[in-house]
């Protein structure tokens, strides 16, 4: 099945670009500061908190794999909440959504362009360069068609390349340096206490489900493509908190990368970190800033949002893009102003993809019966649940989403009557 409104985007990913448009999505600022912060707390016991949150994503994986590859469409995650529930349930889902990745986008652009900063201009104020980056991935999501395929190959090649040579020459020095020293895990209250801060850099893969429909045969490319990217992040997360461990960083635990090179290889190029940190949230970016336009421009189509976010230019949701890195660019601004900061805007943005999971898993069950789909849900559900509930912070701004979403059903409903 595939919503009427995907017959206008064209599909035109193949398995190696959108494996690299995923895992772009997928791999944010996160992996340049949360490896760092973990070892900082609890040492090399960090390590299996990353292999824990790569088994935790596992079955949120497996869920969005089957529902965008059976049910293939720019609407991903509201689509499959509409076709399981109807109208409310697809417009809450697109609310928490867009609520999310408009808080999370910014504070990864904020955090990347820390890296840019150090090579560039260390006396601009990030936040402007955090703008100019989001306007860069804006610029690259207007592309169509070919264009479009180049500059996912181009952008999310360069970067994964660079990171993975990167972490792959640091971890070989490391070992050389220091060997290599891993005990059994013995402190499973401190790991677990980590898994709330990693996740957010596990999130993305609802992101991605916006994706399936620009593949030019999601049923049969999509899922793999899912899959390898899967594997290629889990294997780039456990590299990078095996790299902190084996150089056993001593200070600077918020760029563990930069710092793992410094102990470990001073004579290396100064603007090597910096690149890569730069290259990897451009990338971020660009790929997320792709899929969210195409849900805005799915939400113009079923009505939600206005019609010019509906039109297309050459392919492309022009006006959709334009709405996107406008909104991101709002929301840097008020983290330089002090109206929001990093740490919140993370802690928001984590729960409310927890409570995306939460509702997919249940459509799953709803749209695809049988077995395996009930033990998928049980495994995402029951933890995500516990998690949203002890997280205070998050409970009054999901419930803010939810009220919205009832107005603005109700607003659809009577214009359409």
């Amino acid at each position: 099945m595939k919503d009427i409104i995907d017959n206008e985007l064209r599909g035109h990913l193949g398995l190696a670009s959108g494996t690299l448009l995923i895992a772009t999505v997928i791999l944010g600022s996160g992996i340049l500061v949360l490896p760092g912060l973990v070892f900082a707390k609890i040492g090399g016991e960090g390590i299996y908190a990353w292999v824990a949150c790569s088994l935790l994503s596992a079955p949120i994986l497996a869920t969005m794999v089957m529902l965008g590859s059976a049910y293939p469409s720019a609407g991903g995650v509201a689509y499959y909440a509409k076709l399981a529930f109807g109208q409310y349930l697809e417009l809450l889902v697109s609310m928490l959504f867009l609520g999310a990745v408009i808080l999370g986008l910014p504070s990864i652009a904020i955090v990347g362009s820390a890296y840019l900063q150090m090579l560039t201009w260390p006396g601009v104020d990030v936040h402007l360069i955090a703008a100019l980056l989001i306007l860069l991935a804006g610029f690259f999501a207007l592309s169509a068609g070919e264009t479009f395929r180049s500059g996912v190959k181009l952008v999310g090649g360069w970067s994964l390349s660079l990171l993975i040579g990167a972490l792959f020459v640091l971890i070989v020095l490391a070992v050389r340096a220091n060997g290599v020293r891993f005990s059994r895990p013995s402190d499973f209250p401190s790991i677990a206490s980590q898994i709330p801060l990693i996740f957010f850099s596990f999130t993305g893969w609802e992101i991605a489900s916006h994706l399936s429909a620009d593949f030019r045969n999601p049923k049969r490319d999509f899922g793999r493509a899912m899959v390898f990217a899967f594997i290629l992040i889990c294997a780039v997360y456990v590299g990078s908190a095996a790299l902190v461990h084996i150089a056993d960083i001593k200070s600077n635990f918020n760029v563990p990368i930069f710092q793992a090179a410094a102990q470990i290889a001073p004579t290396a190029p100064h603007w090597l970190v910096p690149v890569l940190g730069a290259s990897l949230v451009a990338a971020n970016l660009f790929g997320s800033v792709v899929a969210v336009s195409r849900l805005v421009f799915y939400l113009s189509r079923r009505h939600f949002l206005p019609a010019s976010l509906g039109c297309l230019h050459n392919g492309a949701p022009r006006n959709s893009v334009y709405c996107v890195a406008a909104a991101l660019i709002i929301v840097v601004a008020c983290d330089q102003i002090g109206l929001l900061n990093i740490e919140l805007m993370f802690s928001l943005a984590g729960m409310n993809f927890l409570a995306i999971y939460v509702v997919s898993a249940v459509a799953l069950v709803r749209l695809r019966q049988g077995l395996v789909s009930r033990l998928l849900a049980a495994v995402i559900v029951i933890p995500a649940v516990l998690i949203i509930l002890g997280a205070g912070v998050s409970l009054p701004y999901i419930a803010s989403i939810a009220l919205i979403a009832i107005v603005l059903n109700r607003n659809n409903r009577a214009e359409l009557t």
